[in-house]
């Protein structure tokens, strides 16, 4: 993590910046002449720690800069404007003709190019001038965008913008923006636990003794250094988490890892004075050499491995599904494969096929077109190709009328310990299907792709492979990033949809944000939420359907006001539209 903000960027690493936020701002639907329909929400804290940490720091700036044509704005992590201070009345009157007043929001989506929006986006200073916005409303005015970070946590808190018509821009103001930058970066530092500040300093005081990658951990707090930001990925850090955890629980502070660069020996020191039940850690990371591939001899079978799996995968749940399926592979009695919509369930099932009985036939039947009335019964027809030794997949068993359900749980209850008969189901089916499900002795569940989102990375190149077998294409960062916000309830096949259609738009070079479709740009969130924010969005989610989207019921049901429920519709990227 960078302690500091950056100083302004060059000119044309500048003029990049805003290349890339126009293409962001056409592919959101934003159109140069439109009037701009900038969400509204006035209810925000007036004593938040943002606010807190700036008040007294923007009273010393606009000291300096009284009865100018210039004005300071802070905005939240959203986007949204909590603060302004206007020099001038002629000023303040042109920027309320341009809602660049507190309680509007300026994310791209909405505002396009604009010092506040692009600074959350780029996470770096923005500077903007006339004609780069690219809504025509704000191109009278220049504006400069400081994102304002927690150094405790590492994650921008807010945007300190400053704003003033063209002709008046100077651009010496930009070294004294960021030295306020700096001041609000400390104050928020101040304002920190005892607990937080104590992980602090002792993260400091490691990264000065060890050269390599260092992290401090906390459940809903992360620091980086230089290394471990250039050298670990998002999943790398989960598993770092989930293994630091473990160690300590168990009594030991040191132990190896593999991680997406290799293996690597990790140390671990708890931190004195952060909460027993939340505690802080301190990790280490020193590469090990590859060790030696001891060559072994394969067994003779034709039979894939499970590794061979067309789906791919880094997460600690992706790894229980492949330690399940080596397991499957010895197994003689039926397998139900169960998941959400477009989870793979299908993909797994033919992969089981190939293992379990290599070189035999496969005979699919689809349940959501099997009917009572057939003049010979699916229970029948499986029973005659198991006997004949073809491997028999039945899908969406949960679609199958409720009689042949019951002929399939009888089938499977007669037939037990000799056939190779294997069952797809959502994760949620009903009565007779759940009914059905208990009577297969063994049962894969594959979890959805929101719970897993670090596997994105490991499938979207393999999607993309399939997509474009001749020339391969790569998938940018700034976009994977995209999608590894989004919630993906149409699991691997929406992905795969969404990669179709953005190779379509790409037919040369890598596939950029711009090049995925509008409304995932909309709805992606900018962060990847912990579990418990999950759970709470998936809560919000369920009560808002139980009810119709009605949001005033919904917050009486979760006990929580309107306003409340408002930030957190915001700040959990959930849309009621």
């Amino acid at each position: 993590m960078d302690l500091t903000l950056d100083a302004p960027v060059s000119d044309t690493r500048r003029k990049e910046v805003i290349a890339r936020s126009w293409k962001r701002s056409s592919a959101c639907g934003v159109t140069p002449g439109m009037d701009l329909q900038l969400p509204y929400d006035q209810d925000f804290d007036e004593d938040s720690r943002l606010l807190r940490a700036a008040q007294p720091v923007l009273e010393r700036l606009i000291s300096m800069i009284p009865n100018t044509s210039h004005s300071v704005l802070l905005a939240d992590p959203d986007g949204r404007l909590i603060h302004r201070w206007v020099g001038a009345s002629s000023l303040g009157n042109k920027l309320d003709q341009a809602s660049i007043a507190p309680g509007f929001g300026f994310p791209e989506e909405f505002a396009g190019t604009n010092g506040v929006g692009t600074a959350l986006e780029e996470s770096q200073i923005v500077a903007v001038h006339g004609t780069e916005h690219y809504t025509e409303k704000l191109h009278s005015f220049s504006c400069v965008g400081v994102p304002i970070r927690n150094p405790m946590r590492g994650r921008i808190e807010g945007v300190l913008d400053f704003t003033c018509l063209t002709s008046d821009f100077n651009p010496l103001i930009l070294p004294l923006l960021v030295e306020v930058g700096k001041h609000i970066e400390t104050r928020f530092a101040q304002q920190s636990s005892a607990s937080e500040f104590a992980l602090f300093e002792a993260f400091v005081q490691t990264c000065r003794r060890h050269r390599g990658p260092v992290l401090a951990l906390r459940r809903n707090m992360l620091l980086t250094n230089t290394a471990a930001s250039e050298q670990l990925t998002s999943a790398d850090r989960a598993v770092l988490w989930d293994l630091a955890t473990m160690l300590m629980a168990s009594g030991r502070d040191e132990g190896t890892v593999d991680l997406s660069g290799g293996r690597s020996a990790i140390r671990i020191t708890p931190v004195a004075g952060t909460a027993t039940v939340d505690p802080g850690l301190v990790i280490r990371l020193a590469p090990m050499r590859a060790r030696p591939e001891i060559r072994t001899r394969r067994p003779s079978t034709t039979a894939p491995s499970v590794s061979s799996i067309p789906l791919k995968g880094r997460s600690a749940q992706w790894a229980q599904v492949l330690d399940k399926l080596s397991t499957l592979a010895g197994v003689k009695e039926p397998i139900a494969v169960t998941g959400g919509p477009g989870s793979g369930k299908m993909q797994v099932a033919q992969h089981l096929h190939q293992v379990i009985n290599p070189g035999s036939a496969l005979r699919v039947f689809d349940g959501s077109i099997e009917r009572v009335d057939t003049s010979t019964p699916l229970a029948n027809r499986c029973r005659d190709a198991l006997r004949q030794g073809e491997t028999v997949i039945v899908r969406r068993i949960d679609k199958l009328p409720s009689s042949v359900q019951t002929d399939l749980i009888d089938l499977v209850r007669s037939e037990s310990g000799r056939m190779k008969l294997i069952a797809t189901c959502t994760d949620d089916p009903q009565d007779t299907a759940t009914r059905a499900l208990a009577a297969f002795p063994h049962q894969l569940w594959i979890p959805p792709l929101a719970q897993r989102v670090e596997d994105i990375a490991d499938i979207v190149p393999t999607i993309l492979a399939e997509l474009s077998p001749g020339h391969p294409v790569r998938c940018s960062s700034s976009a994977q990033q995209v999608l590894m916000r989004y919630a993906w309830p149409g699991n691997v096949a929406e992905l795969r949809d969404v990669l179709k259609a953005a190779v379509a738009s790409s037919p040369r070079g890598p596939i950029e944000s711009n090049h995925l479709p509008a409304w995932l740009l909309k709805r992606a969130h900018r962060r990847p939420l912990t579990p418990m924010e999950q759970s709470e969005r998936d809560l919000i989610i369920d009560t808002l359907a139980s009810v119709s989207n009605n949001r005033s019921e919904a917050a009486r049901i979760l006990g929580i006001g309107r306003a409340t429920l408002y930030r957190k519709l915001r700040n959990l990227g959930i849309s009621t539209d």
